[in-house]
């Protein structure tokens, strides 16, 4: 896994670029949001309350610990810089002192998937948790972007890449952004983060499945990010809503 280099130099745009050491390919940033990695289950609470506020089937703890332990690189938290924004802030007990936490307002949840259906384990929460401590045992500042993995870990842990050939898919499953926070591209960046990550991790193409109905998550994901239609899924949802499997194929190490 990848070692991005630390924001730099923002201009007065809204829409800024981060650049990776690795190759040319940017990564989108937004004045006044830092994207940030799951570290621990302190961080649960924040996704299911972003996830859970627009779903008309809520989920189960257990779905989001099945994700989240299973893949933690393949959560992308925003939360805001400003510290004048006191909604976004909030104070928590944190390991021996108290600490200032900044409330999330967007996630963005994923894993990958092989070509077959079955799951890939590419880093487990224990795994994930033992990389972001140094030498001295202290925890790593995320800069949104996961650090180098412990040297230890089997290297087929580290990459969706297989010498057998077979093929690996990245699967989004949960984007959330607070409705006070929308319509900034907070949820265009988070999309675009998770894709440029589940791609470094040897995916080939990205899918996930939204509702027919769905018009702003079908503008993002077709007309912002060239995902395409696949297949109409009848009924899909607990609703009996209709739900459309959307993908979008990767090239050139985006």
């Amino acid at each position: 896994i990848m070692t991005i280099k630390k924001q730099q130099d923002e201009d007065d745009t809204t829409t800024t670029t981060k650049r990776n050491d690795e190759d040319e390919f940017t990564l989108p940033t937004i004045d006044g949001i830092e994207f940030v990695n799951y570290i621990n289950e302190e961080q649960l609470d924040d996704v299911m309350r972003l996830v859970g506020q627009d779903l008309s089937e809520p989920y189960s703890v257990f779905t989001y610990r099945y994700f989240l332990h299973r893949w933690p690189q393949l959560c992308i938290l925003a939360v805001p810089t400003d510290d004048d924004d006191d909604d976004a802030n909030k104070t928590t007990e944190g390991v021996g002192e108290n600490r200032r936490q900044r409330r999330p307002i967007g996630c963005v949840v994923c894993k990958i998937d092989m070509e077959d259906g079955e799951t890939e384990d590419i880093i487990t929460l224990e795994q994930e948790q033992t990389s972001n401590h140094n030498d001295n045992g202290t925890s790593e500042s995320s800069d949104g972007e996961h650090p180098n993995k412990n040297e230890s870990q089997p290297s087929n842990n580290n990459n969706a890449n297989n010498n057998d050939g077979t093929q690996f898919t990245g699967y989004i499953g949960m984007l959330a952004v607070e409705k006070t926070h929308r319509r900034s591209g907070i949820g265009t960046v988070l999309v675009q983060r998770a894709i440029h990550r589940m791609a470094q991790l040897g995916c080939h193409s990205i899918k996930l499945e939204t509702e027919v109905t769905n018009k702003g998550a079908m503008n993002l994901y077709e007309d912002r990010l060239g995902f395409v239609r696949e297949e109409l899924l009848k009924k899909y949802y607990l609703n009996w809503g209709d739900a459309y499997r959307l993908r979008l194929w990767i090239t050139g190490g985006r």
